[in-house]
C-alpha cells in the first residue's frame, strides 16, 4: 500500500485568450535531459505549439516558456527555460503541455549531470565518425541501415562506461553498440541488457592510449528511433540493495550491476510521504565525473532482510507482519526462506518486486506450514511482477520460500516481497480502445468521465475517491463507488469562473475502512499505459494514475434537460417522488446518451435514474416520516461530443408535504 501527497510539479502561467487552437503535440525534446543545478534550454519539438501554452513537469522545477512570434501559428517547436534544483538525481522525468485546445501526451525527458551534445547527423562511416569529449551524452536518432559513429580519446587503464537510454525513454530503438579500440579491432559488443531489456550497456578498462570509436544501430536495421547515449565514469547499476526503504526513515543504499562495484554507498533519509511510492538516487564512484540511474521504494512498511544461511526452512530468516522482506539470490539455483506466525483466517498479500527496479529475478513464491506442507504458489502469468494472497488455515508459524524462476543467481538478482493484510480492494481506470489519460474540458460546465474498476478482494463495502491534490479546483460530482459496485463512471467537473487554457495533471485516490483498518489506494493506469507504450516495459512510478486536464474554450451546448414538471412532489405514503427528464439535442449531430445523477439530496434520501430512450426518469427515495418543507435538488446530467465533454444543471423543488385529510378538504370546499 502507497502512502500519498500532492505530486510535484511545475507549471509556467502565460496569458490566456478565448481562440481555439489545434491541440498540440510533443514527440521529443532537445538537448533530451535536463540538467540538475542548472537552467536549460529545452526546445519542445511537435506540431501546434502556438500560444497560449503551458508546461507542467513531473519534476520540480521553475519553467519559464519564451514567448513564440508574434501571431505564429502551426508552430512545430517552442523553447522554455528549465531551472533544475542542484540536489535532483539522475533518472526519467517527463512534461506536458496545453493550450486551450487541448493538451499533449507526456513527453519523456531525462534528468541528467552529464553535458548534452546532438548527432550532427554526417557520422555514418568510420572516417566521419563525430568527435565527443568523455564525459558527455548524446543525443542521437537512427538512421536505418547507415550506423552512427562516435570518436573519443581514450587513455590506458581509463574507465569507461556507455549506456544508451532509448526504450525506458519511450522510444522504439532495439540498440546494438560496438566499441572499437585504436587499431581498429572490436573491444566490446553489447546488445539487450539482462536488467534493463533492449537499451544497451558496456563497461572496460581502456587497453591503451588513443582514439576508440562507437557504432551505433538498431537491432532491426530500423530508422527513426531515438537515443541518448551516455559516455563517461559512472556505475552502470542494475539495482540498489535494499530495494526499499521505510518512509521518513535514514537508511544506506549499495550498489550491484555491471559495472558498480566500487560505488559509493549512498545514506538517504526517505520522505515522509512519497506520491509515487520510489524515489531515485543517484550512485557515483567516488573519484566519477557523472551518476548511474537508480530507484528505491518508498514504503510505511517496517524493513527485514535475509540474514545468510536462509536456504532451508530450518534455517529461514524470522519475520514480523507487516514487513518489507528484502534479499539476493546470490548463486545459481539459490533459494531463500523466511518464516512468520499467522492466525486462523487471516488472509495476507505477498507482492514481488523485482524486475521493475533493475533485477533480472522473476519472483517465485512458495507457501509451507510448519509440517514442510505446500499451501500455496504462485501463479505464473504474463505479468511483469507477480503476487500471492493466501487466507492462513490455523494459528501458527508458516514459511515462506522464494527463488527465481529460471535459478538464476548472482549480485544483480535483488528481490524484495512486501507483506500485509490482503488489501480489501485496489483500483484502476478501466482499460480499452476508447481509454484517454488527456481531456479538454471547455470552461463553460465542462467535465471529463472516468470509467473506474474496482478490484475487490474481501471487500465489498462503498470506496470514497477524492483527488490526490485537491488545490487543481477540480470537483468529483459522484466520489463513491457504491457497495458490491466493479466498475464506477466518476464524473470530474471544470469549476465555475475556470481560466482558460489552465493545465492540471491530477491523480486518484481511493480510500475505505477495511477490517477497522483504513486503506487508500491510487487509481492506476499500468494497463493503459503499457498498452498505449509498448516500448516502456516498466514505465516511471510517477506516471501511475496521472491524468491531465486542460480548460478549452467556451463551447456551444450540444444538449439540454428539460424536467416535466416544475417541482418534484414527495408522497409519504409510497416514500417516493418521481420527475421525468427530457433531453433536447441542440446539436443535430450528438447521438449518444447522456449520464444523470441528482445532487443535494435532504439527508436520508437516493435518487434512481432509468433511462428510457431521451426520457429519463428519476425517482427519489426517502422515509416516510420526513419532515413537512421544501428542498432544492440539482439534477446534473453530463454528455460527451467529439472527445468534450459538458454539464447541464437543472435546480428543481422538491416539496414534502402532508396531505390533507379528507374531511377537511371537504370543509374546504364547502
Amino acid at each position: 500500500m502507497r502512502r500519498l501527497t500532492s505530486p510535484v510539479c511545475a507549471i509556467a502561467l502565460l496569458s490566456f485568450s478565448q481562440q481555439v487552437f489545434a491541440q498540440p503535440t510533443v514527440s521529443h525534446t532537445s538537448p533530451g535531459a535536463v540538467t540538475p543545478g542548472q537552467t536549460i534550454e529545452l526546445t519542445l519539438h511537435g506540431a501546434k505549439l502556438d500560444d497560449p501554452l503551458q508546461v507542467w513537469t513531473s519534476f520540480p522545477a521553475k519553467v519559464e516558456l519564451v514567448p513564440g512570434a508574434a501571431d505564429a501559428k502551426d508552430q512545430k517547436s517552442r523553447v522554455c527555460k528549465v531551472t533544475l534544483d542542484a540536489a535532483a538525481p539522475v533518472g526519467i522525468g517527463g512534461l506536458v503541455v496545453g493550450s486551450p485546445a487541448g493538451v499533449s501526451d507526456i513527453a519523456l525527458v531525462m534528468i541528467d549531470d552529464l553535458p548534452s551534445v546532438a548527432d550532427n547527423g554526417a557520422n555514418h562511416a568510420i572516417d566521419k565518425a563525430q568527435v565527443l569529449t568523455v564525459p558527455t551524452a548524446i543525443d542521437g536518432i537512427a538512421d536505418g541501415t547507415n550506423f552512427d559513429f562516435y570518436k573519443f580519446a581514450g587513455k590506458k587503464d581509463q574507465h569507461i562506461s556507455l549506456e544508451v537510454v532509448a526504450t525506458r525513454i519511450g522510444t522504439s530503438l532495439d540498440s546494438v553498440v560496438r566499441l572499437l579500440g585504436p587499431d581498429g579491432s572490436e573491444l566490446m559488443l553489447a546488445d539487450d541488457d539482462e536488467s534493463i531489456g533492449a537499451d544497451s550497456r558496456l563497461s572496460l578498462t581502456l587497453p591503451a592510449d588513443g582514439d576508440y570509436v562507437v557504432e551505433l544501430h538498431d537491432n532491426q536495421y530500423r530508422g527513426g528511433g531515438r537515443y541518448r547515449m551516455r559516455i563517461g565514469d559512472f556505475p552502470l547499476v542494475s539495482v540498489p540493495y535494499p530495494l526499499g526503504g521505510r518512509l521518513g526513515s535514514t537508511a544506506q543504499f549499495n550498489f550491484a550491476g555491471l559495472a558498480s562495484d566500487g560505488a559509493a554507498p549512498v545514506v538517504l533519509r526517505i520522505p515522509d510521504e512519497v506520491a509515487s511510492g520510489r524515489v531515485s538516487i543517484a550512485a557515483k564512484f567516488p573519484a566519477g565525473n557523472a551518476s548511474g540511474l537508480a530507484t528505491i521504494v518508498a514504503s510505511p512498511l517496517p524493513e527485514a532482510r535475509e540474514a545468510e544461511p536462509n536456504d532451508s526452512s530450518k534455517v529461514a530468516t524470522p519475520v514480523t507482519i507487516p514487513a518489507a522482506v528484502n534479499g539476493h539470490f546470490h548463486s545459481d539455483g539459490d533459494r531463500d526462506y523466511f518464516t512468520f506466525a499467522a492466525m486462523k483466517d487471516q488472509s495476507l498479500s505477498f507482492q514481488a518486486m523485482s524486475r521493475s527496479l533493475g533485477s533480472p529475478s522473476l519472483l517465485y513464491m512458495r507457501l509451507f506450514d510448519s509440517a514442510d506442507k505446500q499451501l500455496a504458489e504462485t501463479k505464473v502469468d504474463d505479468a511483469a511482477e507477480w503476487t500471492l494472497n493466501h487466507k492462513f488455515p490455523a494459528d501458527g508459524m508458516y514459511c515462506l520460500m522464494v527463488e527465481d524462476l529460471l535459478r538464476r543467481g548472482g549480485p544483480h538478482h535483488a528481490y524484495r516481497v512486501e507483506i500485509e493484510p490482503t488489501p480489501g480492494f485496489s483500483l484502476a481506470i478501466k482499460n480499452d480502445k476508447d481509454t484517454r489519460l488527456q481531456f479538454n474540458a471547455p470552461a463553460n460546465n465542462g467535465a471529463l468521465a472516468l470509467v473506474i474498476q474496482c478490484n475487490r478482494t474481501g471487500y465489498d463495502g462503498a470506496v470514497n475517491l477524492a483527488l490526490e491534490d485537491d488545490s487543481v479546483g477540480l470537483r468529483l460530482l459522484n466520489p463513491t463507488i457504491p457497495e458490491k459496485a466493479k466498475e464506477h463512471r466518476l464524473l470530474v467537473a471544470v469549476p465555475e469562473g475556470a481560466t482558460v487554457g489552465k493545465l492540471a495533471s491530477i491523480r486518484l485516490v481511493g480510500t475505505a475502512t477495511v477490517n477497522d483498518r483504513p486503506q487508500s489506494a491510487v487509481v492506476e493506469t499500468v494497463a493503459t499505459l503499457r498498452a498505449k507504450r509498448p516500448q516502456l516495459t516498466f514505465p516511471p512510478e510517477w506516471m501511475n494514475g496521472l491524468v491531465s486536464v486542460v480548460v478549452g474554450s467556451n463551447l456551444d451546448a450540444f444538449f439540454a434537460v428539460k424536467p416535466g414538471t416544475l417541482t418534484a412532489a414527495f408522497d409519504k405514503t409510497s416514500g417516493q417522488a418521481a420527475l421525468a427528464l427530457t433531453l433536447e439535442r441542440t446539436n443535430k449531430d450528438f447521438k449518444d446518451p447522456i449520464t444523470v445523477m441528482v445532487e443535494n439530496l435532504p439527508a436520508g434520501f437516493t435518487a434512481a435514474v432509468k433511462p428510457d430512450k431521451d426520457t429519463y426518469n428519476v425517482t427519489v427515495t426517502g422515509p416516510k416520516d420526513a419532515a413537512d418543507g421544501t428542498h432544492s435538488i440539482k439534477i446534473v446530467s453530463y454528455g460527451e461530443f467529439k472527445g468534450q465533454g459538458m454539464l447541464a444543471v437543472n435546480e428543481v423543488p422538491l416539496e414534502i408535504k402532508t396531505a390533507a385529510e379528507p374531511a377537511a378538504a371537504e370543509a374546504k370546499t364547502e
